[in-house]
C-alpha cells in the first residue's frame, strides 16, 4: 500500500500535533521542478526558496550545519506524519507494511546514491556502517592500515580498539591543509605502504577542515595492490555529485542526516557486492546467505518513522537536483572565503578551488586564540559556528546550507574584521 495513502487515511492533521512548532510549508517541492536553473547567486530566488521550504531561527545565524542538516518543511511534516502513523497503527502496520515500504525505499535509496539495492544497508549513522565494515575484515595480528589524524575521530578509534584487540598497526600520514595537487596527497600514502599493509582509511571530504580528497586516485592506485580502501562518505553524500560507485572502493559509510535532510537516526553502508561475503558481522546473524547484505544489519528495531522519512528527503533532494544543491553549496563558500582571504590576519585553511571543497571551509586568526574567536562571533555578532582541532593546530569551522542567505555571510565577514 502506498504510505501517503495510508497517511492520508489516518484523517488526523498536523494540527493535532502540539510539539509541531515549524510553520507548515504552504508550497510543495514539486512546484520548484522547473525553476532550478537559477543562478546559484541570484539571491531573490533563494530568499524565496528559504521561506518556502526553511524555518530557521532569528536569534542566530547558523553557520554550523556541518553537525546535522536542518530539515526542510516537507521532510519534516513527513517525520511527524510517520511518527504519527507509526504509533497509530502500531504492530499492525510493522508486521504487514512495513517490509515492503522499507524495501522500496532501499531500492529508491540506492538507485540516488548509484548502487544496487543488494550492495545497500541502512544504518543509524556512518560511524556505525563504517564500524560493520572496519571490524568485519579479517585482521591478523601485524597487520598495517594507513589513515590520517584528520579523519574522524570514531573510525581511528574503532582502529585503535583494534590495535588492542587484534595487534594490528596503525600507520598515520600527514594531509597537507592545501595540496598543490592530488600527487602531493596520495604520495603520503605512498610512502606509508609496505608489504603488510592490509586497509586504507580515507575520508571524501574531511569533517575538519572540507578538502576533498581524491578517492577514486587512490582506490585506482593502492586496489590493485591487494589494499582494502574504506571510505568515509558522511559529509560529501548528496553536499555535491557523485555516486558510491564512482568512488573506487568496496566499502563507504555515509550519514543521511547531515546533506541528505533526513532526520537523524540514518546512515548507509555500501559494499561492493563481492566483497559482501567476506565480512564477518558485528551483530550476530545465522539466517541469511553469507552473500546477503542484510546479514551485516541485524539491529533490532530501529526508528521507523525516520526511515520511513527517507522516501521525502529523496524526492526533495531528487526535485532540488545535486548539482543545484553542489553550485549554491559552493558558490556560497566562495562568496566569504574570497573576501575574507583578504582580510588581515585572517588565513583560510581549505583549499578553495572547484574540485577540492564545497560548502565547508576553515580559518583561523593569526594571534588570536581560536575559542575566543569562537566565542566573540555568537556574543557579539550571534554567527554560531564551532572550533575543530586540527593534528597541530585549532581553526573556525564555517558550515553554511542550503537556506543560508549572502546577507549572513556579510555579517560574518563584518565580524571577522572587527575580530582580526
Amino acid at each position: 500500500m502506498d504510505r501517503r495513502k495510508v497517511l492520508k487515511g489516518l484523517s488526523l492533521g498536523m494540527a493535532s500535533l502540539p510539539f509541531l512548532s515549524v510553520k507548515a510549508s504552504q508550497v510543495h517541492i514539486s512546484e520548484y521542478k522547473n525553476q532550478f536553473d537559477s543562478n546559484p547567486a541570484d539571491e531573490k530566488f533563494w530568499k524565496k526558496f528559504r521561506r518556502d521550504f526553511y524555518d530557521v531561527p532569528k536569534d542566530f545565524i547558523n553557520l554550523e550545519n556541518g553537525y546535522f542538516g536542518v530539515q526542510p518543511k516537507p521532510v519534516y511534516e513527513a517525520y511527524l506524519k510517520n511518527i504519527e502513523m507509526v504509533n497509530i497503527n502500531s504492530s499492525r502496520f510493522l508486521r504487514t507494511k512495513y517490509s515492503k515500504e522499507i524495501k522500496g525505499i532501499v531500492a529508491d535509496l540506492a538507485a540516488f546514491a548509484g548502487i544496487d539495492p543488494e550492495e545497500a544497508l541502512i544504518t543509524r549513522n556512518a560511524t556505525e556502517a563504517l564500524n560493520i565494515a572496519i571490524q568485519g575484515l579479517d585482521w591478523k595480528e601485524g597487520d598495517e592500515v594507513i589513515l590520517s589524524g584528520q579523519d574522524y575521530f570514531s573510525m581511528i578509534e574503532a582502529f585503535e580498539m583494534l590495535e588492542i584487540q587484534k595487534g594490528i598497526k596503525i600507520k598515520r600520514v600527514k594531509i597537507p591543509l592545501t595540496p598543490s595537487d592530488d600527487e602531493e596527497i596520495l604520495s603520503q600514502y605512498e610512502q606509508a605502504i609496505t608489504p603488510k599493509t592490509k586497509c586504507i582509511l580515507v575520508t571524501h571530504m574531511i569533517h575538519l577542515t572540507g578538502q576533498i580528497m581524491p578517492v577514486k586516485k587512490i582506490s585506482d592506485r593502492f586496489k590493485s595492490q591487494g589494499i582494502d580502501i574504506i571510505v568515509d562518505a558522511a559529509h560529501s553524500f548528496a553536499q555535491f555529485e557523485f555516486g558510491l560507485k564512482d568512488l573506487g572502493a568496496d566499502f563507504v559509510g555515509v550519514n543521511l542526516h547531515k546533506w541528505f535532510g533526513n532526520p537523524l537516526g540514518a546512515g548507509l553502508l555500501y559494499v561492493n557486492k563481492n566483497r559482501i561475503k567476506d565480512l564477518t558481522p558485528l551483530f550476530g546473524d545465522s539466517g541469511r546467505e553469507k552473500d546477503d547484505i542484510r546479514r551485516l544489519g541485524h539491529f533490532g528495531t530501529l526508528s521507523v518513522p525516520t526511515l520511513l522519512t527517507i522516501a521525502d528527503a529523496l524526492e526533495f533532494n531528487q526535485t532540488v537536483t545535486l548539482p543545484v544543491k553542489e553550485n549554491r553549496l559552493r558558490y556560497l563558500q566562495n562568496y566569504w572565503t574570497s573576501r575574507a582571504k583578504d582580510i588581515p590576519n585572517v588565513v583560510i585553511t581549505t583549499p578553495t578551488q572547484e574540485d577540492r571543497s564545497c560548502a565547508i571551509a576553515s580559518f583561523k586568526i593569526e594571534g588570536k586564540e581560536t575559542k575566543d574567536v569562537i566565542a566573540k562571533l555568537y556574543d557579539d555578532w550571534k554567527v554560531f559556528t564551532v572550533i575543530r582541532f586540527l593534528e597541530d593546530q585549532e581553526v573556525v569551522r564555517v558550515t553554511p546550507s542550503l537556506y543560508n542567505l549572502t546577507s549572513e555571510l556579510d555579517t560574518l565577514l563584518k565580524a571577522l574584521k572587527s575580530i582580526a
